[in-house]
């Protein structure tokens, strides 16, 4: 493919291909309408940001990013979510969110970017890596539901 991409801001009307790349991508089902009541929060949130790689109007990767600010040690900016579709991966898409990403946590204070993967994300850690991240420690997440 020899689309161009620009990145930019998130804005609500984004929603449906988030939702779609969340799914497909990540492999997370979560409700449309719930999905854009969290988008709506987040665009309101000036601690938060949302940026989206867009081609022609679709939307085909996305980087979401949140203060990660504890006693402990320097404010970082932590990712809460980054994917690109499947069928545009490869084309240098990641590498200009997170090139976004930097800009603003840089722009915002932040002494750097934190971001937790899957185990299983062999290739996302690879990518990561080659972006200059480094893995800092392994761990297990845990969860309590209300």
């Amino acid at each position: 493919m020899n689309e161009t991409w620009i990145i930019r801001c998130a804005e609500l009307s984004d929603v449906q291909d988030l939702y779609f790349i969340n799914k497909t991508s990540l492999g997370y089902d979560y409700e449309l309408d719930k999905q854009k009541h969290k988008l709506e929060q987040v665009l309101n949130d000036n601690t938060q940001a949302v940026f989206v790689a867009d081609i022609g109007g679709k939307v085909v990767g996305y980087i979401h990013l949140a203060n990660y600010d504890v006693l402990y040690a320097d404010n970082y900016k932590n990712c809460l979510g980054f994917a690109v579709d499947n069928n545009y991966k490869r084309m240098g898409i990641g590498s200009a969110l997170l090139k976004q990403a930097e800009i603003w946590a840089k722009e915002n204070g932040a002494a750097g970017i934190r971001l937790c993967s899957g185990v299983e994300r062999e290739k996302a850690h690879k990518f990561y890596l080659s972006q200059g991240f480094i893995e800092c420690k392994l761990q297990k997440n845990f969860r309590k539901n209300f």
